[in-house]
């Protein structure tokens, strides 16, 4: 036997064993992720509609929007903790049972009040499934695979982003059986239905097993992410009270209580919600860092350039949903790239999609300011298409980077601590770029004109292009140690 062999034969023998059912079982729980994606975007296509039918007023229809991302982001880290306790798929089951009962529920109840319960519980159920897709992903297969896996996982991210916003306004205008916005929170449950029926194929993982919930912790963390999110979420649409700032000092006083709480137990060697020694690798620490400033600058994109097209340029659902195509294609076609580029290159591909986002988000920032008003016009789609590329190949290579430095035991809370960071960037990035947004129009909304809004764009595609290049800069320091 030559040395070649001889040392291929070696490399077999010491991967780890996986399940030879992986790679169908890989189809069955990103089908929870596009549904995720879908119903998020979806939501917010019907909400207007929803808000009119229902007679709510404008806060009961902002929290049947925003509740789910609230009972999402408090849960995620716990839920990820519940999975390496008491096994993923169990987690996982758990979630997508709690996510399509509570889209059937949403699909029949008529009440204000009722429907922001249900969206707090759906937020609830998908922070169950999120933690344990992603751990899953990270030890179900081989490490020469994971890349792929990854880009596979981005790939289905992209799709749910792009269909969510044009399937949304799609299946409203047709108003299938008659059921209006319902049809929204009726589209989950047959795919909910269907995971269930198949979930048994999916190998079984646990972390440490014999370990016991850190309440304390669990408490403290639940309410410091809680009084955080609500004042970031509902303080800028109501003009900042003073009970959001109130709420901000005591949330920030409750994490760091909760950091010390779990620096405590780590010197006590005693097990805590999070185990703190991850940070201590440079690739995690880093990483979590960049992912912050990254989401920071895309769901501040989205989120500014979705009210321009409809507050400033005045696009209807369908019209606005469309600008967002060019970019969600971009965004598919680089994830799913994405491994191939990586194993290739290492991070110039992330370093080069940072790159990308910030120079056509200033490009774009220049064409609309010197043609304001024409939004559907050659160069814009060329840079919405440049900035969904620089998008996919910046962010999802970027999950397999962070989580790879997560011990197995601990996949699903690595994996919930970085989707709660993904989850609090969006709701500080909407809460910043909204206040920017507003102070740079100068004036109130009704008396606003074209010029108005084209200005507060600028200035605000301006600092998200910006937070680009800062990660960028975060980027460069990640080890090269995945390439």
């Amino acid at each position: 036997m030559n040395r070649k062999s001889t040392h291929l034969r070696a490399d077999m023998e010491s991967e780890p064993q996986v399940d030879p059912q992986r790679w169908y079982a890989l189809a069955l729980i990103l089908l929870p992720t596009l549904l995720i994606s879908l119903n998020n975007y979806m939501m917010q296509v019907a909400l207007p509609l929803m808000q009119t039918s229902l007679h709510a007023s404008f806060s009961e229809a902002q929290l049947i929007f925003s509740g789910y991302s609230l009972g999402l982001a408090v849960a995620l880290i716990v839920g990820g903790k519940l999975g390496d306790m008491y096994g993923r798929k169990r987690l996982l089951t758990l979630g997508v049972l709690g996510f399509t009962v509570m889209s059937l529920l949403g699909g029949i109840v008529s009440q204000p009040v009722i429907l922001i319960v249900i969206r707090i519980v759906q937020g609830l159920s998908a922070a169950m499934i999120q933690p344990q897709v992603l751990s899953m992903l990270q030890i179900n297969f081989l490490p020469r695979e994971k890349g792929l896996v990854f880009a596979i996982y981005g790939a289905v991210i992209g799709v749910g982003f792009t269909l969510g916003l044009i399937l949304g306004g799609f299946l409203i205008d047709w108003d299938l059986f008659g059921l209006d916005w319902r049809i929204v929170f009726l589209f989950n449950v047959p795919f909910g239905v269907l995971v269930l029926l198949f979930l048994p194929i999916i190998p079984e993982s646990y972390g440490k097993v014999r370990a016991k919930l850190d309440w304390v912790g669990t408490i403290l963390l639940t309410l410091g992410l809680l009084l955080l999110i609500i004042p970031i979420t509902l303080g800028q649409k109501q003009g900042w009270p003073l009970w959001t700032w109130g709420c901000l000092m005591i949330s920030i006083l409750i994490l760091l209580a909760f950091l010390a709480v779990q620096l405590r137990k780590m010197k006590g060697q005693n097990e805590g919600l999070i185990d703190l020694s991850i940070f201590k690798a440079n690739s995690f620490g880093i990483g979590i860092v960049t992912v912050i400033v990254i989401y920071l600058s895309m769901f501040s994109f989205f989120f500014i350039l979705n009210y321009y097209v409809q507050s400033g340029l005045h696009y209807d659902v369908r019209a606005a949903s469309l600008v967002f195509l060019p970019l969600g294609v971009g965004y598919f076609l680089t994830s799913l790239l994405s491994s191939r580029l990586v194993q290739k290159w290492g991070n110039v591909v992330l370093k080069t999609g940072a790159l990308l986002m910030g120079i056509s988000s200033l490009l774009l920032m220049g064409s609309m300011y010197l043609d304001a008003g024409h939004l559907f016009i050659p160069q814009n789609i060329i840079l919405l298409s440049v900035y969904g590329l620089g998008l996919g190949m910046a962010t999802t290579p970027l999950s397999n980077i962070v989580l790879s430095i997560v011990p197995a035991i601990e996949a699903g809370t690595g994996s919930g601590l970085f989707t709660t960071c993904m989850y609090v960037s969006n709701s500080l990035g909407v809460a910043c770029i909204g206040i920017l947004f507003s102070s740079s129009l100068g004036q109130i909304q009704s008396l606003a004109n074209l010029e108005d809004y084209t200005r507060a764009f600028s200035i605000s595609i301006a600092v998200s292009g910006v937070l680009a290049f800062i990660a960028y800069v975060c980027i460069r320091h990640l080890p090269e140690s995945y390439k």
